[in-house]
């Protein structure tokens, strides 16, 4: 679950990926947030070794799911609308990710939190959601704090697509 409002400085290339992040557009050609360097980032497979045979990926939008939740119940959504006052944009989400994905949420999450209209408020936190496994009734908090989103250590140290933590 997360909402947090974007500034409105953000370039056509960055709404178009959001967008396509929304599912509210195509994918565009060019993914400037850096969501399409999952396979650069974390290779599938093992290319050394001849009996692995290595997996090409496309990249996947992170909030596109609707319906119904198949793991945590309730609805999955995902909304992204135009601010006037103050500029940029209101994004609200609730989805179900999967561990192979987190690699693309990791990156959209970094730069959401570098994007906030919160991002520039030195020392401060804001709570923008939580985060949790399915099988757990743990909620963890995702707090911006100086430009970055706080995600969990039990995420971060679940998978090795969690890098750069």
């Amino acid at each position: 679950m997360l909402s947090v409002d974007v500034r409105a400085d953000i370039t056509d290339d960055e709404l178009a990926e959001l967008r396509w992040h929304m599912g509210k557009g195509p994918r565009p050609e060019r993914l400037p947030i850096g969501t399409g360097d999952h396979l650069a980032t974390c290779p599938l497979g093992d290319p050394d070794d001849p009996g692995c045979e290595w997996e090409d990926e496309e990249p996947e939008p992170v909030f596109a799911q609707r319906g119904v939740a198949g793991r945590v119940g309730g609805a999955l959504v995902a909304e992204l609308l135009r601010r006037e006052r103050p500029d940029g944009w209101s994004l609200t989400v609730r989805q179900e990710v999967h561990p192979d994905d987190f690699y693309r949420l990791r990156t959209l999450l970094e730069w959401l939190g570098r994007s906030s209209l919160d991002a520039r408020t030195a020392g401060v936190e804001f709570l923008l959601g939580y985060m949790r496994f399915h099988e757990s009734a743990e909620i963890t908090p995702l707090v911006l704090r100086d430009g970055r989103i706080g995600v969990p250590e039990a995420i971060t140290s679940h998978t090795s697509h969690w890098q750069g933590d």
